[in-house]
Parts: structure tokens; C-alpha cells; sequence
């Protein structure tokens, strides 16, 4: 792993699997940010950033080639770092760790494609969804099976909060909780189509199965239509009569549900969303170019009108978008596009048995569907919305800037090639 001295081929495997399965159900079983935090910093960001990320730069892995692709990422940090100099009293050192732990995970994904690990990475990216879907599982099994709560009620309400906490469950926001395991069940799926091994297919299986339930018990809509979202990138990617089936299915299945129990889809109404989004373009508009600079503290959206004044708050705008609109107006918003769709759509385009890590692609578009409805931040530390974006597209990311610097540096490459390189099949 390193020139200096030599480390036992085990040590790697180890560090990522462990890490991986920490990271991923983290926010399952502590939800103190700040130790959090610095779980995630010292299992992930410090040894990446110290150990990873100099070694590659002295094996010659970080070029032009490699760097071309990652610009559209280090320009997004930089002008998110830059845009607190016009914010109102920003948490820089929130910022400043958040851009870290970004670039982290991008040099840290980057690594394992390089040195040939892209199959351990998968590994460890399946396990640590099971190790998710085992905390869901027992979740599940104390609210409604040592609880004997009826299966009408929610996950995690009721009000017996003492009672899940002496079995160590700790009620999570069925929002956040949702944008935590929704975008995980879109990967294990995904892994699980590629994966050759039958114990772990099975096993993946298993725990799929479990993430479902459990997306299902939270009754959220945007739990719903990841799933649907989910069979629909399958249809691209694959295009084969077996998901043609299952939309099929789905689709009769929220229909009967829509017409004999409609409270389970329809109960929440539409949740304020339009007038909450209605306010943030307003607010847009003050600021349209540049934003109003990232904070990283709590900016509340005002929704009121003419005759009553001020009727709610809400904590941001339940949109990424316009979130990434209001904190760093159009020209941040169209670098976080550049992060992700170019990439996205040179992997839509290819042919559907040259799909070697569809998983990507599912789970981000799973987890931007999410986002476009519950919202999430510009540029925080590792939280919740993490796995519907920042994982999956730096994944995506990572694949197109190795990519880019093993095509080398022929002059016969054009810079839009450069920039956004296609993926190679053993590449993904």
C-alpha cells in the first residue's frame, strides 16, 4: 500500500469493509453529529487524506487526465468555499470540513479503481448495505414484534420512545431515515444484479427484502417513488422483458393500494411543497447569479401570503435544486450539474451488457429523485443525504477521472473527452 514500508495485503480489505459497514448505518445507531463526525474522520477522511491521497500523487496517478474530469468538483468546493465570503455569518469550519470529507471520499474511490481494488470496492459497498439492513431489521422487529406495535402505525412513532431506546433504538426522522436507506436499497440492488457469487446474491437478497419493509413502515411518498424510480433505471440500464414485469407489477400493486387503502399515499396531502418552493424562488430572485453564500446553518423558509401574513416555517426548501440555487445561485447550480449528468448520461447510452456497475447510476438517480423532494444541503458534513448524492456521484466521478488519466496524454484526445471521458467496460 505504501513505498515507505510494507503492509500486509489484509490491512486494506480490513480498513474498507469495516469502514464502510460503520459509515453506512452510522446515523443508524449514533446520531450525535459531532461524534459522528469524527467517526467518519477518522475511519474515512484522515487516513484517505493522509496516506491515500500523497501516494497517489507520488505514483503518478493524479495528471492531467485525471484532473480534467474531477474539475467540474474542485471548481464546485472552491466557489462553495469562496461563497461565504458574501453569506451571513457562515460556519466556516462546518464548510471546511464538509469540502474535506467530499474530497475524501472522491480520492478514496479513486484509489481502489487505480490500484486495481474496483471489485473489493463493490464487496465492501454490498456489506456495508446489509450491515444497514441488519440495524433496519432489528428496528423492525422491536417496534413491531417485542412493541407489538399494530402495523398501521409508523416506524417510530407511537410514542413509546423510552421503550425503543432500552432496546437501543434510537427514533430517527422518517425523512432523513428515508434518504438514508432508500438510496442504500437502490445500490444493494444494483450490486445484487452484478453480483456472480450465489451466497452473496442470496444474502443481498435477504437484506434487500429488509430495506424494502422498512422504506415501507416509514410511509413516506419519497420512499415510494424510489422504488419506482428504481425499476424504472433498471428498464434503461437492462432493458429486458423481467423488469418490464416488475414496473407492471408495481404499478398494479400502487394502484390497488391507491384505491383500497388511499390514506397510506394521500394522507399527507402535498405536504406544503409548492408554496414552499413558491417562497424559495422568490428568494432565488433577490440573488440569482451568485447566491446568497453557503452557511451551513439552519436558513428557514417563510411560506405566508397577503391576507394572514406568515403561515410556516420550514428548515430549506425540500428541493436540492433550488436549495443549491438559493446558497450559490446559477453558477453553482450548473457546476453540481456538471458533477453528475455528463457522466450519467454517457453511462445511460451504453449498451445494456456492457452495464458492469449499474449500481451507480440507480442509486443516483434514486437518490436525486429524493432529494428533489425532500431536499438537502449544497455542502455539509456527512449526514443523512450523503448516500443520495455525494456517494453515488462521486463513484461515478471517480470511474471517469481514472478513466481519464489511463487514456493518457495523446494529443489526439479532444478536451471534451478529456473533460468527460467515456467509461470503459472493465472500468465499469
Amino acid at each position: 500500500m505504501s513505498a515507505f514500508f510494507r503492509v500486509p495485503s489484509w490491512v486494506l480489505p480490513l480498513w474498507l469493509i469495516f469502514s464502510f459497514c460503520s459509515i453506512f448505518s452510522l446515523l443508524m445507531w449514533q446520531q450525535s453529529t459531532g461524534a459522528g463526525l469524527n467517526i467518519f474522520d477518522t475511519l474515512i477522511s484522515l487516513p484517505t487524506l493522509l496516506i491515500l491521497a500523497p501516494l497517489m500523487i507520488r505514483r503518478g496517478m493524479i495528471g492531467r487526465g485525471f484532473l480534467l474530469p474531477s474539475a467540474p468538483l474542485l471548481l464546485y468546493l472552491l466557489f462553495t468555499l469562496v461563497s461565504m465570503a458574501w453569506a451571513i455569518a457562515p460556519d466556516y469550519s462546518k464548510t471546511f470540513r464538509a469540502a474535506g470529507q467530499v474530497l475524501a471520499i472522491f480520492i478514496l474511490f479513486s484509489y481502489l479503481r487505480f490500484s486495481g481494488n474496483t471489485p473489493l470496492l463493490k464487496r465492501a459497498l454490498m456489506l456495508a448495505c446489509i450491515s444497514t439492513a441488519v440495524i433496519g431489521a432489528w428496528h423492525l422487529v422491536v417496534v413491531y414484534g417485542l412493541l407489538q406495535m399494530p402495523w398501521e402505525t409508523t416506524l417510530y412513532d407511537g410514542g413509546r420512545i423510552a421503550e425503543m431506546e432500552r432496546y437501543g433504538v434510537k427514533p430517527i426522522n422518517s425523512m432523513l431515515a428515508t434518504l438514508l436507506v432508500a438510496p442504500q436499497a437502490a445500490m444493494l440492488l444494483g450490486l445484487i444484479i452484478d453480483e456472480d457469487h450465489k451466497g452473496f446474491r442470496a444474502l443481498g437478497l435477504v437484506a434487500l427484502a429488509v430495506l424494502l419493509l422498512f422504506l415501507v413502515a416509514l410511509e413516506r411518498r419519497t420512499g415510494q417513488v424510489s422504488i419506482l424510480v428504481a425499476i424504472i433505471a433498471c428498464i434503461i440500464l437492462y432493458r429486458n422483458r423481467f423488469w418490464y414485469t416488475v414496473f407492471g407489477l408495481a404499478v398494479i400493486v400502487s394502484a390497488t393500494v391507491l384505491i383500497v387503502v388511499p390514506e397510506f399515499i394521500l394522507s399527507r396531502g402535498l405536504s406544503w411543497r409548492p408554496a414552499i418552493w413558491l417562497s424559495t424562488l422568490d428568494s432565488i430572485a433577490h440573488s440569482p447569479f451568485l447566491g446568497h453564500g453557503i452557511t451551513n446553518r439552519v436558513t428557514p423558509v417563510t411560506v405566508f401570503n397577503d391576507e394572514v401574513g406568515v403561515v410556516e416555517h420550514f428548515r430549506h426548501p425540500h428541493n436540492m435544486a433550488l436549495s443549491i440555487a438559493y446558497f450559490l445561485g446559477i453558477a453553482g447550480l450548473s457546476l453540481w450539474f456538471l458533477i453528475w449528468v455528463p457522466g450519467l448520461l454517457r453511462k445511460l447510452q451504453q449498451r445494456a451488457e456492457s452495464q458492469r456497475e449499474g449500481y451507480i447510476v440507480i442509486t443516483l438517480l434514486v437518490g436525486v429523485a429524493a432529494l428533489m423532494f425532500d431536499g438537502g444541503d449544497p455542502l455539509s458534513p456527512f449526514h443523512f443525504d450523503w448516500f443520495c448524492f455525494w456517494v453515488p456521484a462521486m463513484l461515478l466521478l471517480s470511474s471517469q477521472a481514472v478513466t481519464g488519466q489511463q487514456l493518457g496524454d495523446g494529443r489526439d484526445i479532444s478536451l471534451v473527452a478529456r473533460l468527460f471521458p467515456p467509461f470503459k467496460n472493465e472500468q465499469v
